[in-house]
């Protein structure tokens, strides 16, 4: 029956896109789809073989999905003191197309004379945060980066929730950002950033 075949296909489009995924959580969770969507397939037509192993398939994404959301990252910041750093520039050139792709205009040395944090997760560093001060007494976000394996929100909050709060021992009241990027601006959004409503390319955000 063709009602049959389509669930067929359909597991096997699953289990298919789930190999395109570059991040884990996504490939688990779409994995589990294909193997859930190939158990009822089986059920149906009595292929029990192929039931048993996408059953196993099926558990053995449950498990690594709750050990991936259990999980706990550790967060912290390293303070660079300058645009001239080595590891900095290494890591910008690095990734210096992915970079370009939200901020065009970025180049080195507009980190003159800014602050400069390295975001690290469990080590690894996985972003950049630099700002500066305004005449207005507000703090411009010269970049906010993170590397495209790490982008799920999880480095954002905590440098909102915890680094960035620091600042306002200093004085500061807001973050400033401005973008004409449409990925960023749904970022910054997200994060809490609100748009000017005579600017809208300029965002801003309570400390």
């Amino acid at each position: 029956m063709l009602w049959i075949e389509i669930i067929g296909y359909a597991a096997s489009i699953f289990t298919a896109i789930s190999l395109m995924m570059s991040k884990i959580l996504k490939l688990r969770l779409i994995n589990m789809i294909g193997s859930f969507t190939f158990v009822i397939y089986s059920l149906i037509i009595n292929a029990y073989p192929v039931l048993a192993v996408n059953l196993f398939i099926f558990f053995i994404n449950i498990y690594y999905l709750l050990k991936i959301i259990k999980s706990k990252d550790y967060f912290t910041v390293l303070h660079i003191q300058d645009k001239d750093s080595a590891f900095l520039q290494k890591f910008v050139n690095y990734y210096h197309e992915d970079i370009k792709k939200i901020f065009p205009a970025f180049h080195l040395q507009n980190l003159e004379n800014t602050r400069i944090l390295l975001i690290l997760r469990n080590m690894i560093p996985v972003g950049i945060f630099a700002s500066k001060p305004t005449a207005e007494g507000s703090l411009e976000i010269i970049i906010d980066y993170i590397i495209p394996d790490y982008r799920d929100f999880k480095n954002s909050i905590f440098l909102h929730t915890e680094e960035i709060k620091k600042y306002k021992q200093e004085g500061f009241e807001t973050l400033v950002a401005r973008t004409k990027n449409g990925i960023h601006r749904k970022y910054l959004l997200k994060m809490g950033y609100v748009q000017d409503p005579d600017n809208d390319i300029l965002f801003r955000r309570k400390i």
